[in-house]
């Protein structure tokens, strides 16, 4: 272990040149942090659905394809409860919230309800295309006509009122595209310039609607309704722009309380354990100066903040502080003994130092692996989260050792500092004994607790549900359920079918079985998810040809002459309605079927989209192309590049982190072994999800390698201490009870402050970051428990003398 040896001299030297340059470090720390945290204000937030797939994913082309041609597919819902939607006074409140909605809602196209909703009709032998309410009547018998018209046009029911009349609907379209460029600057066109909408559409499509732009959009719309919320008029509000709109919001609130809490938590954990004002104040400047430069470096490259990497201030605040702990501690031991700073601090940063770099780079590793995701948010996490732990390491190293050079630390007299743990060391002592007294039953009852819980992992289910992270009574989840209930579906499914054919829309077979496939649609009637509702191209033909029939029920249907189909599509286009561009593209080659469904787990809705793509398939076989996209297929898109994308990360994570536990133990053999207690909290996590049934979403996925990576900091000091002692005197009994006297206490302090760390999403608005609290705590307290009982066990039955190595 010669290698060791010396860089353990190095670290020595490096604590030297430190203390003797101090000044000009923490002045040179100083100013790169400025630099850096000078960005900060550019950091941007993305909560989108599509925003998890990465920019160049095929799905999310085509997802931005569709959204070039027909606009985004977000919406905001805004479902009304009263006794009767066509009740005159109800149809007054409605049209004053449908007005101001329009009005005061920015970034946004549309606003449809009751009030403008399309009624087309003939007159002699003119098309009509307008509102259904041009002008509310007086009185409540001059609505019947209107009301009629809406009950006898089938598209309306469960999309603009429920069967039963209780329900109705405001569906706000938004903005596909940004009003602002990349650079950040409001885009102004000229209202006098005729061709100001075509200039501004080639502009904005540099950026689509922001996730800002539609928080704003959300936040005003909820204003706006909470003025209008009554008894006899009840007011949800959902969609899918809303989901990730509450979802920011949600985030934001967290991430702030989470950082807050766990500061207060490790404060007074530092405080018990160090009882100086430096135990408490050096390790947070290295933690904030962390969290600065890396939620920097996220601004400066464009890397938003997202759902998963929200975890990742409070994830580095906790690791961060215990790589401090370590050092702090064993400076602190030898300073009671010493009084001299200089002597401890090179002390502490050669017995320390290797351990510290070690753990960081095991940890970042856990980290790393999920560089290679398939998902973009989970990929950044990967990236800025091993960044970070790296970007600590040197805090760690470099800054607080700069820090205690310039400090004027208290002596405390040995024997204060040699009686303060003396509970603590009655226990490290009793457990040293018991891991050597006893290894073969401790090795053999941890092999028991493996296989059962291997069995148990079997049983693990997948699932991706954000509705369910929030609170069963939160508002958008109530909204959500009751719109799916009451209205037959929240988000959609679009259908995009090509026919590679410049007005190839107008072949009646083309359209005839465009009609087929809706219908096949519409009978999609399952216990676990059902089509509530499909819009289509042949929706808007089949009304005009009515209404140019002298609106007779008889020719709601699809002419089936070529030339008349092109006439008819002509007048409406003609008639001042903009409709059809929401279903055709303008060479009407490409027809657009929207299909209404509930909001529910994504991994459900894998069979669906498999059985309606293998329909439709053979439906427009030799004729056309159907592809599928919108929220609901990239939401199942993701769970399953999600499930993938854990598998790989595991297996990169626990490869890089065997290959640095050789090398830092310098033995293969003990090195692959000292690995197995690193998987008991992994397993033992996959016990507690079966049994409470917790499922392994977007963020239990990622528990696996964060855990092995934190798990692993244990091992790594206990075997960088032990491995030295047991050189040293070949005792292994000897050497396992010397590390747990040393660094067993810094092991069990940063296990204590990892938890608590963790422990703190038990607040947490969202079931998901509640899971992933509970779950990761869970793993750092097996991990504890394994490194102080397995790993001394596994060596004692392993090395018998200095021979055997």
């Amino acid at each position: 272990m010669n290698w060791r040896y010396q860089a353990e001299r190095k670290f020595e030297n490096f604590s030297d040149l430190i203390f003797e340059n101090s000044k000009k470090t923490i002045a040179t720390i100083l100013l790169l942090v400025f630099a850096f945290g000078s960005q900060l204000p550019t950091l941007t937030m993305d909560t989108s659905t599509e925003g998890f797939l990465h920019k160049t994913d095929p799905m999310r082309l085509a997802y931005d394809d569709f959204r070039d041609q027909f606009g985004r597919d977000e919406k905001l819902l805004i479902a009304i409860n009263t006794d009767n939607v066509f009740d005159l006074q109800f149809l007054k409140k409605l049209e004053k919230l449908h007005t101001r909605l329009e009005n005061e809602l920015p970034y946004i196209a549309d606003v449809n309800s009751l009030i403008n909703a399309r009624n087309t009709y003939g007159n002699k032998d003119s098309l009509i295309v307008g509102d259904l309410f041009e002008e509310l009547p007086d009185t409540q018998a001059q609505i019947n006509p209107q009301k009629q018209r809406a009950l006898n046009n089938p598209l309306f029911e469960n999309l603009l009122y429920s069967k039963d009349q209780t329900f109705t609907t405001i569906v706000i379209d938004t903005q596909t595209y940004s009003s602002f460029d990349i650079d950040g600057n409001l885009i102004v066109v000229s209202e006098e310039d005729e061709f100001a909408e075509e200039d501004m559409d080639v502009q904005l499509q540099t950026e689509y609607l922001s996730d800002a732009e539609n928080t704003v959009i959300v936040e005003k719309t909820q204003e706006i309704i909470k003025q209008f919320q009554a008894e006899n008029f009840e007011i949800y509000l959902t969609g899918s722009a809303v989901i990730a709109g509450t979802l920011k919001q949600s985030m934001m609130a967290d991430t702030k309380s989470f950082v807050q809490k766990m500061m207060v938590a490790i404060i007074l954990v530092l405080a018990i354990l160090f009882k100086r004002m430096s135990g408490v104040i050096l390790p947070l400047l290295a933690v904030i100066f962390t969290i600065t430069v890396t939620l920097s470096l996220m601004a400066i490259t464009g890397t938003p903040f997202t759902i998963v990497t929200q975890i990742m201030p409070s994830f580095l605040l906790a690791v961060i502080t215990g790589g401090a702990i370590h050092l702090l501690a064993i400076f602190y031991k030898d300073f009671a003994i010493t009084h001299d700073v200089k002597t401890s601090l090179r002390y502490s940063m050669g017995h320390s130092g290797l351990a510290i770099v070690m753990t960081s780079l095991t940890t970042a590793a856990g980290l790393w692996s999920f560089s290679f995701s398939e998902l973009s948010p989970v990929a950044d996490l990967g990236v800025f989260a091993s960044s970070g732990v790296l970007i600590g390491l040197i805090f760690t190293l470099i800054l607080i050792p700069a820090l205690i050079s310039i400090s004027k630390i208290k002596v405390k007299s040995s024997k204060e500092d040699a009686h303060r743990h003396t509970k603590m060391d009655h226990m490290l002592l009793g457990i040293s004994r018991i891991s050597t007294g006893y290894p073969k039953a401790i090795v053999a009852i941890s092999g028991l607790i493996i296989v059962v819980a291997i069995l148990f992992a079997s049983q693990l289910r997948f699932a991706h549900y954000p509705l369910e992270w929030f609170p069963e009574d939160h508002a958008s989840r109530v909204a959500t359920e009751i719109v799916d209930d009451k209205l037959r579906g929240s988000i959609t499914l679009e259908v995009i079918i090509d026919t590679h054919k410049e007005n190839g829309l107008y072949d009646p077979e083309m359209l005839n079985k465009i009609e087929r496939a809706t219908n096949y649609l519409n009978s999609i009637q399952t216990q676990t998810y059902f089509v509530g509702k499909t819009l289509s191209l042949v929706d808007v033909l089949k009304e005009t040809n009515r209404a140019l029939n002298e609106n007779k029920p008889e020719f709601y249907v699809i002419p089936q002459n070529r030339d008349l189909i092109a006439q008819e599509l002509f007048l409406f286009e003609n008639s001042g309605s903009d409709d059809l561009e929401d279903f055709v593209d303008s060479s009407f080659s490409k027809a657009r079927v929207t299909v209404k469904v509930p909001y529910i787990d994504a991994l459900q809705y894998n069979e669906f989209l498999t059985q309606v793509q293998n329909k439709l398939d053979q439906e427009f076989a030799g004729m056309a192309t159907v592809s599928l996209t919108g929220i609901s297929v990239l939401l199942s898109i993701i769970m399953e590049k999600s499930i993938n994308s854990s598998a790989i990360s595991y297996l990169i994570a626990f490869g890089l982190i065997s290959i640095m536990m050789i090398i830092l133990v310098g033995n293969i053999k003990i090195g692959l072994i000292s690995m197995i207690p690193n998987m008991l909290p992994i397993l033992f996590l996959s016990t507690i999800m079966v049994i409470f049934d917790m499922p392994l979403d977007m963020f239990t996925m990622l528990i696996g390698a964060i855990a092995l990576g934190l798990a692993v900091d244990d091992t790594v000091h206990f075997m960088h201490n032990f491995r030295r002692y047991e050189l040293e005197y070949n005792d292994v009994d000897k050497a396992v009870r010397l590390t747990l006297m040393g660094t067993g206490r810094a092991i069990v302090v940063t296990s204590i402050v990892l938890s608590v760390g963790f422990l703190v999403l038990l607040f947490a608005s969202m079931s998901s970051m509640f899971n992933f609290g509970v779950l990761t705590a869970s793993a750092i307290f097996i991990a504890l428990l394994a490194d102080f009982f397995l790993v001394p066990a596994i060596m004692k039955l392993m090395i018998r003398n200095k021979g055997d190595l």
